[in-house]
This record gives C-alpha cells, structure tokens and sequence, in this order.
C-alpha cells in the first residue's frame, strides 16, 4: 500500500466492530527517555525506557444495542479489561495492512458531550496495560 487516504479504518473493542461509527482514531506508542549519564560525559546519554501506549477515538455517539454506549459503558463502569483492534484498512491483515492490539482499560470515557447544534461524538481514551503488538499475518 503507498501513500493513502485513512477513509476505511478497522477497529474492534471487546470483538465488536465500531468501524462505522469511528470518526478518528490515534494509536499513541511512546518510551519514557531514561538518562544514562555519568561522570565524564560531553552530552547526555540515553535509554529507551518502559512503553506507555494507548488507543485515543472519537466516536458518533448512538444507544442502540451493540453499538458505541452499550460496548463502552459497561468496559468503563466495570473496570473490565478489553482488547482495541485497529487496522488501516478493512481488508485483510497483511503486509501492508497490518494490526495493532492492545489489551485495554477504559479510563476516561464521556457518553454525552456537546452543545446544541453538535453532532453528539464521545471521545474515549483506551490505555493499554502492556504493549501494543503490531502483526502482519
């Protein structure tokens, strides 16, 4: 796949498929920046340290069965933990569409924002307890 336009994003929460109500999607993956400096040193010296990652989406809000609220409050009143999926594409996973999960808590999560006039979006923070894994197969 060459340069593209993010117009059919994959992404799966608790194995349901959210992908129709996904406005925008952000898989966040940093390392702390652990200083290794000693004595003699002319500049800093650093480490990668431990991976903070986490899944940030924004969502059209809808109530039905099955869809954005009912997957979401109970992850969030629970405490449960749950896996995000997330995919370029909707096409398979290969080479040029691969997967990033992670296995999740839903820390931040606000079912009803806006103002009048607003389309109703929720915007939920999915952090990852672990890594992200990335696959291609």
């Amino acid at each position: 796949m060459a340069t593209f336009v993010l117009i059919d994003c994959s992404i799966v929460v608790n194995s349901v498929d959210l992908s129709d109500h996904c406005v925008q999607v952000e898989i966040s993956m940093t390392r702390e920046d652990v200083a290794d400096t000693a004595m003699g040193a002319t500049g800093v010296s650093r480490l990668p340290g431990l991976r903070d990652e986490s899944f940030t989406v924004t969502w059209r809000s809808d109530f039905a069965a099955a869809k954005v609220d009912a997957t979401l409050a109970p992850l969030y009143t629970g405490g449960t933990s749950h896996t995000v999926v997330v995919k370029p594409t909707s096409s398979a996973v290969g080479a040029t569409n691969p997967t990033y999960t992670g296995t999740c808590y839903l820390l931040d999560f606000k079912p009803i924002a806006g103002s009048v006039g607003d389309i109703a979006d929720v915007d939920t923070t999915h952090v990852v307890d672990g890594v992200i894994t990335r696959a291609v197969a």
